[in-house]
């Protein structure tokens, strides 16, 4: 069956009776032509085909409820919506589906640590006093001992600060040293709980620093580096002994 343009654009505008309306749809279902004729005439169509063009390859397949008869004339108007509405759904699922992941703790810490330079920590006030006043806060919000006297005594190391940060309503203790060149390195302690799983050193890079993450008996660890090429040696070593248990 042919359909004038006019007839065509009333069915878009809803002004077709039912059985007229019927037959340019199960016309649109069996020829390809008269559907890409109903497209070119419908203003909505080029917005609809871009918004599911911007959808990526692997957006992941929605089930759809089978769709009903239209009840009215004004049906062709509710497709419209009904391509619309698809198009939202699809879009919110693909952004679901491909989120990045929420940063844990240790790669917030190793992005708070990479903004850190040499000129960061070369004046700060690292005197027994204010080393006593700042471990003593740091043990007090962390509910174990921080070995300090294993933390004065890291090879090639200088104890320059211990700091109370929070991470989501746990305490996050970053303690900051300088390297032989002055450089700054971190030791981030954070109490998780008791139902904490225990976890083997892992080493990766974060943030461009090298770093080793481990946890055991409710508490997680990082050392962190002052480059991705950092070697930790026996730094690594110390620490994990230190902090087993």
């Amino acid at each position: 069956m042919n359909f004038s343009d006019e007839t065509l654009l009333a069915y878009l505008e809803g002004n077709l009776d039912e059985a007229e309306a019927r037959a340019i749809e199960d016309a649109v279902a069996d020829d390809p032509a008269v559907e890409s004729r109903l497209m070119a005439l419908d203003p909505f169509a080029p917005v609809v085909q871009q918004v599911f063009e911007g959808i990526p390859v692997e957006a992941p397949s929605i089930d759809l409820p089978t769709p009903t008869a239209p009840q009215s004339n004004a049906g062709a108007f509710r497709l419209l919506a009904v391509a619309a509405s698809v198009a939202v759904i699809a879009i919110s699922a693909t952004f679901w589906a491909t989120r990045p992941k929420a940063l844990g703790w240790a790669e917030q810490a190793a992005i708070y640590q990479s903004l850190y330079s040499p000129d960061t920590i070369a004046d700060l006030d690292n005197s027994p006093q204010k080393l006593d006043t700042q471990f003593a806060q740091a043990e007090a919000q962390l509910g174990r001992s921080l070995n300090r006297d294993v933390l004065e005594n890291l090879p090639g190391l200088d104890l320059k600060r211990a700091q109370v940060l929070m991470f989501k309503g746990k305490p996050l203790i970053q303690i900051v040293f300088a390297d032989a060149q002055g450089a700054p390195v971190a030791f981030c302690v954070i109490r998780q709980g008791s139902g904490a799983p225990a976890k083997d050193v892992n080493l990766a890079v974060l943030s461009g620093l090298a770093t080793a993450t481990w946890a055991n008996d409710g508490y997680g660890f990082m050392l962190l580096g002052s480059d991705a090429q950092t070697d930790f040696g026996s730094e690594l070593s110390v620490l994990t002994d230190a902090f087993t248990g």
